[in-house]
């Protein structure tokens, strides 16, 4: 075999060799920086990074990088400065996932001078304008996907209105309920509709008076229901349920409108409390439509899910 190949070098000339030789080695260079830069990407998100005027410097995180350009990026948070003579500057936080990896906008005009580089060179805008339209696009999926209520609203109709408004993070709804106390189980209702929800992980809003937004937390009792009895002088027609137990220390009652004239019930507010060290009970928190993890804090989710099934 050693001969065979021997015999097959001789077919070739020196300067064949030469080349032969350049070539692997090329070809081994080209090999191995293709797996180191493999390697380096892994666990990262190829980001796109492009603000408008083209002539803007990017640092991210403090480092310099090109702008127009895509730079693999360890999905997280990042701080972005954008700086341009003649445009203000740009601050912003992004984070990086799978699902969003883009780093774009556009800087104002400070000056004439930035407004008439916007004119001259408006086909820089322009793409990154439409760039940011897609960016704008992905970040709404995540939101979405992060948050699936969002799927579902806003909802109005003759009753009630479920909408929503960002927290100052501008990350996470607060979900807001309009209506008034006949139509609020109404409301509670179409919220329970909503598949794929967790509605204990939202902050929900419910734009209506609370008749029981005040009471007494220090008062306790042997019974769930003197407790509550004791805690409340109950607006007119509001009556007291029988209640049940969720488990051997959270007991629910529900306070509601039993509305003779109408031969209605409705506006039911849930209260829930919890049996402390000394056997006695206590309310955990102000009477709700609707239990969340914002409302009630320190109880069990599951807690609040079964009490939000009745």
């Amino acid at each position: 075999m050693a001969g065979k190949k021997s015999q097959f070098l001789k077919n070739f000339t020196k300067q064949q060799k030469i080349t032969f030789l350049i070539v692997g080695i090329i070809f081994a260079i080209v090999v191995i920086y293709s797996l180191i830069t493999l390697f380096s990407r892994i666990g990262k998100v190829a980001t796109t990074i492009q603000f408008a005027p083209y002539t803007a410097t990017v640092t991210i995180n403090g480092e310099k990088v090109d702008n127009k350009s895509t730079k693999y990026l360890i999905p997280g948070e990042y701080t972005i400065v954008v700086e341009a003579e003649h445009f203000e500057t740009f601050t912003n936080t992004v984070t990086i996932s799978k699902d969003y990896h883009y780093m774009v906008g556009i800087l104002n005009a400070a000056d004439d001078e930035g407004a008439n580089y916007q004119s001259t060179h408006a086909f820089e805008f322009a793409e990154v304008e439409g760039l940011v339209g897609v960016a704008m696009n992905a970040e709404g999926a995540v939101r979405k996907k992060n948050h699936p209520i969002l799927n579902y609203l806003p909802i109005n109709n003759s009753l009630f209105s479920i909408s929503y408004e960002y927290d100052t993070d501008n990350v996470t709804p607060i979900i807001s309920v309009k209506t008034t106390a006949l139509y609020l189980d109404d409301a509670v209702a179409k919220l329970k509709t909503l598949k794929n929800v967790d509605l204990t992980s939202y902050e929900i809003v419910f734009k209506v008076q609370n008749p029981f937004a005040i009471y007494d937390e220090k008062i306790t009792a042997d019974k769930p229901i003197d407790c509550v009895k004791k805690s409340f002088n109950l607006p007119e027609k509001y009556v007291i349920s029988e209640g049940q137990d969720l488990t051997d220390n959270y007991y629910l009652i529900q306070l509601y409108i039993d509305d003779y004239d109408l031969d209605y019930k409705y506006s039911h507010y849930k209260v829930l409390l919890h049996k402390d060290e000394n056997n006695m009970w206590k309310i955990v928190t102000s009477p709700q439509p609707l239990f969340t993890q914002k409302n009630t804090p320190n109880v069990p989710k599951e807690i609040l899910d079964t009490a939000n099934s009745f």
